[in-house]
């Protein structure tokens, strides 16, 4: 084996450490990914020349640059629907129903039947909805965010229609198929896989367990019990675990804002983040049914135009081929584009001025910067790790001779590394299920129990990554420190991991 291949995994590692170290996600991103440039080109000048590379050709791939501008402009809309009172005027109806932080954080599991589309749109969308009431009821940012992030991607990957997962799952599946020369359909084995998908199912149930039950270990422990201390102190500069932070950190200083993933500090008062966002009080008088038009509009209309996309593409096979066959990201920031065409009528025709509403469309999508800089830092990871042969370290390791029963736990695992050191479930997928349904076909084991160790793998970096693009988003719409979620949510993923990994080695031994 070329040990030269181990400089692969460089970029990741680097940024990984300097991140936990620094708490600065963005630098430490833009380190790591120079670090592999540099091992790329060996040249100082040409390393920073391909840095820039690496980043421009990430936003100029059309379906990054619908990701990016679909959460800019989701956050844009959400601002608006504040702006009009919907946001208001559904917490009201909801106090109907919840009165404490563990409602709350149920609730915000109910509102997966409307926002299952995508994880992007689940994080942004619950987030937005219920951020209110997690502040109202002293709810930690953390424990928000991980709420958020693990009923996104461990569910929606389960889900076989009218997700954006499903058909970039069906496309790797179809390439791994490829490798192998096995014929059959994508579909089929992705539903055979669903009952092996295990990280998924315990990390849903660790999660809810951690609500229903109050189970909590860890920093979150202390996260939530600071939160609840402070519950009489809200008009106090910082909450508790702001402070709790900062003061671990050595740095009374430093606020518990997104902004400090841009390296920033502040002193003194800390105000409201929608207030130091510019983001005020509703003009209209709260109206659910200005929250309720523009989900009405947003979720059927990204069905539709995923179906008019795929029916395109598929030729007239079944619906479930032509949802496969659609462009979910376009398909779905089409929907959103239209939906904010469509609230801004409804909300000029009550009143509401252009100037107004275009000034707090910019605010509100300014509130997400913050991760869309991260996500355009960390997707070149990927692309710089397997220029250095990422892939190639891959095939070597495991081209030993390796027992069927091994399989799926070998691949859990190393899935799993590699989603956590690029940040990108998909891009893990698509290294790994080429190498995993041929070496489940040579040994002779179970390709469905392959495929869900692939897909399993893949979820658990992805929720679990601290260059993660979902951690991100989770951080940011439960506006909480990034470094400080991961640091809370790592033990729980952890766990359901291991978990997994031991189902894995086990079901061999039991399905043969």
């Amino acid at each position: 084996m070329d040990f030269g291949l181990w400089l692969s995994i460089v970029p990741s590692v680097l940024a990984i450490i300097l991140a936990t170290w620094t708490k600065q996600v963005v630098p430490s991103l833009l380190i790591g990914l120079w670090a592999g440039s540099f091992i790329l080109t060996g040249s100082f000048l040409g390393s920073i020349s391909q840095t820039v590379d690496y980043i421009v050709g990430v936003l100029s791939d059309a379906g990054n640059l619908d990701v990016l501008l679909f959460l800019y402009v989701f956050s844009g809309l959400v601002a608006l629907i504040q702006l009009s009172g919907g946001v208001q005027a559904f917490a009201k109806v909801m106090d109907n129903y919840i009165n404490n932080a563990k409602k709350t954080l149920i609730a915000s599991w109910l509102l997966l039947p409307l926002t299952f589309i995508d994880c992007g749109f689940r994080v942004v969308a619950t987030g937005s909805i219920m951020k209110p009431l997690a502040d109202r009821f002293s709810v930690s940012r953390e424990r928000l965010a991980y709420m958020l992030n693990n009923s996104a991607s461990p569910v929606i990957v389960l889900i076989p229609v009218a997700t954006t997962y499903i058909g970039y799952i069906i496309g790797v599946l179809r390439k791994g198929m490829g490798a192998a020369g096995l014929e059959g359909s994508a579909m089929q084995i992705f539903l055979s896989s669903l009952p092996f998908q295990f990280f998924s199912f315990t990390s849903v149930a660790i999660a809810l367990f951690s609500v229903i039950i109050g189970w909590n270990f860890g920093s979150m422990k202390k996260l939530i019990k600071s939160a609840q201390g402070s519950k009489q102190e809200l008009h106090v500069s910082r909450p508790a675990h702001a402070m709790e932070m900062s003061e671990e950190l050595g740095n009374t200083d430093k606020a518990d804002t997104a902004k400090d993933q841009m390296g920033v500090t502040s002193k003194g008062k800390m105000e409201n983040m929608d207030m130091d966002m510019g983001i005020g009080e509703p003009i209209l008088k709260p109206r659910l049914f200005n929250l309720l038009v523009p989900i009405l509009v947003l979720i059927p209309l990204s069905f539709f135009l995923m179906w008019w996309n795929g029916r395109k593409e598929a030729n007239g096979q079944s619906i479930v081929e032509i949802f496969s066959a659609a462009d979910p990201s376009r398909s779905m920031f089409l929907a959103l584009f239209i939906t904010v065409m469509v609230t801004s009528a409804l909300y000029l025709f009550q009143g509401i001025k252009l100037k107004e509403m275009t000034d707090q469309f910019i605010k509100g999508g300014n509130k997400l910067m913050v991760t869309i800089v991260i996500l355009a830092v960390a997707w070149p990871i990927s692309d710089v790790s397997q220029d250095l042969g990422l892939i190639d370290l891959i095939r070597t390791t495991l081209g030993g001779a390796l027992s069927s029963a091994l399989v799926p736990v070998l691949i859990f695992i190393v899935t799993g590394a590699v989603t956590y050191f690029i940040g990108s479930s998909w891009g893990a997928w698509a290294l790994m299920m080429p190498i995993a349904i041929p070496l489940a076909v040579t040994t002779g084991g179970s390709v469905p129990l392959a495929v869900a160790a692939v897909l399993s793998g893949g979820t658990f970096g992805d929720v679990t990554s601290p260059v993660s693009g979902m951690t991100a988003m989770s951080a940011g719409a439960a506006q909480a420190d990034h470094m400080s979620y991961v640091r809370a949510m790592t033990p729980y993923n952890l766990l359901a991991a291991s978990i997994a990994a031991g189902l894995f080695l086990i079901v061999p031994f039991v399905i043969t």
